[in-house]
């Protein structure tokens, strides 16, 4: 028997990768549950693939509980929601927007702005294990993905224009639906 290899040592290391493995499979459990569960809207829907990139993404999603992974999940959404904002003010900005895409995307820029508020709500509320109003708040968040997206089918007199948000918008809408998927889980 090799004398640096002991038993206590395959025990620790079989433990270490068994979490890692059971934590891959929650992980996993949770994905499958939001892509199957989460309606899809338009053309958005919650991608296997993109959910299991989007928590693994976060390095504390390795020794998260399925509560964890909910924080997680809420926290990747308001850095989102924050980041489709900031993207939806410098659309306003530039000069090259049409002006007659700026009405969407000034609806766009107020939907993200009350989807902000609702993912602080929603996250506060799944911390206190207020899971009711946390999917509430989460359901309102994903709301704006919807309305923005919808707002550049609805200009008056003319075709739809195309939106310049789709992207960020089912981004979105699939970061809303993993939160939605883990506080349903949680319940």
């Amino acid at each position: 028997m090799n004398p640096s290899f002991s038993l206590p040592s395959f025990f620790i290391v079989f433990l270490v990768l068994n979490f890692h493995n059971v934590n891959g499979d929650l992980i996993k459990d949770v994905c499958k549950n939001a892509s199957k569960n989460t309606p899809p809207v338009k053309e958005f829907k919650v991608e296997y693939d993109f959910c299991v990139a989007s928590l693994m993404a976060n390095p504390k999603s390795k020794d998260a509980d399925l509560r964890g992974l909910g924080i997680i999940s809420m926290q990747t959404c308001l850095q989102n929601a924050t980041s489709v904002h900031s993207y939806i003010a410098q659309l306003l900005k530039d000069r090259k927007t049409q002006p007659i895409a700026k009405s969407s995307i000034r609806s766009c820029l107020h939907e993200y702005r009350g989807a902000i508020r609702s993912v602080k709500k929603a996250t506060a509320s799944f911390k206190t294990k207020d899971f009711s109003s946390a999917n509430i708040q989460m359901s309102a968040a994903m709301e704006a993905s919807i309305l923005c997206e919808y707002e550049f089918e609805e200009v008056l007199l003319g075709p739809a224009l195309p939106s310049p948000l789709t992207k960020q918008n089912g981004d979105f809408f699939q970061l809303t639906g993993i939160s939605l998927a883990i506080t349903n889980m949680v319940k």
